[in-house]
């Protein structure tokens, strides 16, 4: 709204005047309003970067958190109010938002957000790194059937292992291996992260599945949830206009692919 304004200011102006209401801009400059549509545009780029239904989102959250809250910092330019505006606001967010390890996990699983700049202290990074690592775990103790645990531990008498040990000891390399020494979860952390501009972070974890098999599995599973409820809302409300009084009879597989063409179809 401010923005139209804004944009159609000598308009708006000069049809207030024609009406003789020309007094309802009085406490409000072009200056101030421009002002005002600057200062709202970093938290409508918020917006619309955490409401996408796309691409994933929840990796955002504290991206964009510590954006909002760099552009709240006070500035020299800034007038009385502007700086009381900032000032509220920056309290507000705080108060309001806060980064849990969801958010946080989502961050790691991120590859060109796994190094976890944004969060200042270091047992943060190690408490990601461990959670990642136990839902690795996880994942592995629940793909282990019984017979191959059964397997693993009958599958050799201790003396033969012992002798083959034994045998091989004298030409054996001793030298350490990466792929042995590291875990999946330390070797996606030291694997080189993307450069490229325009990354999608689902393509990636696709091509590299076949090397953190695990933690692709955690990816998909976490960062397939949204930062926000807009999408699934935006759904609702179009399935209230799909199921009316005049198609109240509809199948639910029916109103399902008209909700999915709707989602999905490219709109021209």
């Amino acid at each position: 709204m401010l923005e139209w304004i804004s944009c159609q200011y000598e308009d708006v102006c000069a049809l207030l005047l024609e009406k003789g209401e020309e007094g309802r801009l009085n406490d409000l400059s072009e200056d101030t309003l421009n002002a005002m549509v600057m200062f709202l545009q970093r938290f409508k780029e918020a917006t619309k970067a955490l409401e996408a239904s796309k691409t994933p989102t929840l990796h955002l959250t504290a991206v964009w958190l510590d954006r909002l809250k760099r552009h709240l910092q006070p500035s020299s330019t800034d007038n009385l109010t502007f700086s009381s505006l900032k000032a509220k606001c920056l309290r507000i967010l705080v108060e309001k938002y806060e980064i849990h390890l969801l958010h946080k996990l989502a961050m790691f699983l991120h590859p060109k957000l796994k190094s976890l700049k944004l969060l200042v202290e270091e047992h943060s990074m190690e408490t990601v790194h461990n959670e990642v690592r136990r839902l690795v775990n996880d994942i592995k103790e629940r793909r282990a059937s019984p017979t191959q645990r059964v397997a693993t531990v009958s599958s050799a008498p201790p003396e033969k292992r012992a002798r083959q040990s034994e045998g091989l000891s004298d030409v054996e390399d001793s030298s350490p291996s990466d792929e042995c020494t590291q875990d999946e979860v330390s070797a996606y952390i030291d694997f080189k992260s993307p450069r490229e501009e325009n990354f999608d972070v689902l393509s990636w974890w696709k091509e590299h599945a076949t090397r953190f098999p695990n933690v692709a599995h955690i990816a998909r599973s976490i960062l397939s949830i949204p930062a926000s409820s807009a999408a699934s809302e935006r759904d609702f409300s179009t399935a209230g206009f799909v199921v009316s009084e005049r198609r109240s009879q509809l199948k639910p597989g029916t109103i399902d692919y008209i909700l999915f063409l709707h989602s999905n179809l490219k709109k021209h």
